[in-house]
Formats: C-alpha cells, structure tokens, sequence
C-alpha cells in the first residue's frame, strides 16, 4: 500500500518488497488496483503537474472509498493471511474493470456534488417575440433549451410555437437514452431497449403526436422538423450549435454516476448537476455513440410507421418528410453495435481514470 500511496505501478504479482504496517484493516483489492491505475496514468503524462499533495490526497481518497452498487465486497488480497470465510481473496489485476469503476463512481458523484451547480444568467426578456416549445429528440432539447434561454428565448409561454425535433427512429431511441444518463440515470442500454421492445411501445418522449398534444390543440401551431437544417429557422434563430452524441463510454460513465448523485442530493437537484456540471467536464473520447443493434429492426421500424401515421392523421405541418423517421440502423452487426461489455467497461474505466485525475489537480480547496 505505501508503494501505491508514493505512486508507484508495479501489480501485486510482480511486488517482492517490505514495508511498515500502516494500520490493522489493508483496503480492498479493488481500491489498490484502482489507485495503481491512477499512478499509472499519471506516471504516463495524464495531468503531469501534479503536485505530490494532490497525488497523495487522491491516492487516500481512492483506498478509502467504498465500492458502490451491486458487486462483490472489498476483497482481499491473495497470499495475505489466511481466510476462512467470505470472499475469495484475489489478485488485484486480475479484476474486472466494472469492480474498479464500482469504486471509481464513488469519487467522482462526491466531487460532483461538492462542485454544485453554477446559478444561471437570466437573459433580459423580449416579450414581443414569438415563443417557442422544443420538445421531441431528448438529447437535442437538452443542449439546445439553454442556448435558446441565453439569447433572450426562453421556453413556453401563451401559445407558444410548438417544435418537435424528429429524426430517423432508432437514432432518437440512443438520443433518448443517452439523455436519460445525464438526467436521472437509468439501466443498462441494451436492458433499456428490451424493456421498450417487449411492451413494443417508444419512450414517451419519442410518442411525437402526444407530445405536441400536451402543448397546443391548434396543429398550425406544430411543426414535426425531420430536416435538422431546417431546425434554427423554426426556432427564431440563424443558427443553433451542433449536438454532438456523448460516446458510449461516457454515457455508461454518466449513467453510473447518476445513479450515486441520487443518493447523495434531492431528486430535483440530480439533473442540473448532470446536465450542467458533470456533462461540460467529460473530456472527448475516441468512442463512438451507442447505437441500436440489427436485432431490434423490426419493432422499431414499426413504431417508427406508427408514429408517422399519427402526425398525418393529427394534421401537424412536418419540415422535411415523415419517411425520415424511418430508422436507419447504422450498426449491421453486433461488433458494429460496440455491444462487447468488457471492452466497454475497460473505456469506461479509463474514461473515469483521467476524470479523477483531472479533477484532483483543479484542487478541491473552495468546493
């Protein structure tokens, strides 16, 4: 342990020295291979500067941080003592890197929590404009509705413009779930697209009629936008920003973290904090979006037909053409739909490596 503390990066296999006990209870297998990940990290120019006090901070901070949700318990050590009962001891590095993300989480939602969330500028109003309703793709709404609030066009208002952003079925499903992760958290993708597969029903969010009922009862009022060009003409504005799909590794991340948040903050306090904190700082990752694997074709192109059905015999004015929200299905494989879940743990780890690292050398003095 006093060799990790100082930031070294030899496994437990390969480790032949001594030291001085450091206290009667050694922590977990999962806390010491995380931390040697750390140093690893670090030993390779990951935040280089450093200062040894926040290297040493952290490196507390991950051997005291208890493995948060479902998993195994702390475990021991193989070749330490002797064990009766509980758990096989285990060699740290041959651990599963979800057992080192379980402690990983842990930090990063305190740190989360410890940041807040920064309080909001309120633009000066221009009650003579017209006022718009986004709602539809939830990933789009989400990064567009305070770009929108920030040049003086804040949501909603007396019969406000109803524009529902549309766009091919099974995009709008990874759009919806990846949102989901940077709001309240939710389950697993693949377990979160079974869930909606066998009630053969789309997230409410994607149900595009409904959802512009609930707003207006006047159909001139709406307007389904499948083209994206045409998205910033019908908000009153030139241009909009691009949204960019987080990757599936930070999804994943955020998804976990969320799920800790809650438990730490009220319910209503868990979204600003994902949304505004916690999205701004994931840093860019070279992988790519979930998306929807070929075996779920067939409802989705159904549901896909039957939403477009409903805005024909709603009467809703679409910009572009209902046969856009026909899904595309980018994957034509499983290797294409990145659904290998060791690999996928194994980023996230990384992911939530250089998370920690990066947000221990800004320091948590002020927080």
């Amino acid at each position: 342990m006093a060799h990790l503390r100082s930031g070294g990066t030899t496994p437990w296999s390969r480790w032949s020295g001594e030291a001085a006990a450091a206290g009667r209870v050694l922590p977990g297998a999962q806390q010491l291979e995380l931390l040697r990940r750390v140093n690893e990290s670090l030993a390779t120019g990951h935040a280089a500067d450093a200062s040894t006090e926040a290297s040493t901070r952290l490196a507390d901070r991950v051997l005291s941080a208890p493995a948060a949700g479902r998993g195994k318990p702390d475990l021991a050590l193989a070749g330490v003592g002797t064990h009766d009962f509980g758990p096989r001891p285990v060699d740290p590095g041959e651990l599963p890197a979800r057992e080192l993300v379980r402690v990983a989480t842990t930090l990063l939602a305190e740190d989360l929590v410890a940041l807040g969330v920064a309080p909001e500028r309120e633009p000066l109003g221009r009650p003579w404009r017209r006022r718009h309703r986004l709602i539809g793709d939830p990933f789009v709404v989400g990064r567009l509705t305070p770009v929108l609030k920030a040049r003086g066009r804040p949501q909603g208002g007396p019969l406000p413009h109803v524009v529902v952003a549309a766009g091919p079925m099974d995009e709008l499903l990874a759009h919806t779930w990846t949102q989901r992760c940077f709001e309240h958290g939710t389950m697993p993708w693949l377990d979160w697209l079974r869930y909606w597969r066998e009630r053969d029903q789309l997230p409410p969010r994607l149900d595009l009629a409904t959802a512009a009922a609930r707003w207006t009862h006047q159909p001139r009022q709406v307007r389904i936008v499948t083209d994206r060009s045409r998205l910033a003409s019908e908000l009153g504005v030139r241009r909009v920003p691009p949204v960019t799909l987080p990757g599936a590794d930070a999804a994943e991340l955020s998804r976990r973290v969320a799920a800790l948040v809650g438990l730490l903050v009220p319910a209503d306090r868990r979204p600003a904090l994902m949304s505004r904190t916690w999205l701004p700082r994931i840093p860019p990752t070279d992988t790519a979006p979930v998306v929807v694997p070929p075996g779920e074709r067939e409802w989705i192109e159904r549901a896909a037909d039957r939403v477009a059905r409903q805005v024909r015999r709603a009467g809703y004015p679409v910009v572009g053409d209902l046969a856009d929200l026909a899904p595309r299905f980018s994957a034509t494989s499983v290797t294409d739909a990145g659904l290998d879940p060791r690999e996928l743990d194994g980023r996230v780890l990384d992911l939530a490596v250089r998370m920690l690292i990066e947000g221990n050398t800004e320091g948590r003095e002020g927080r």
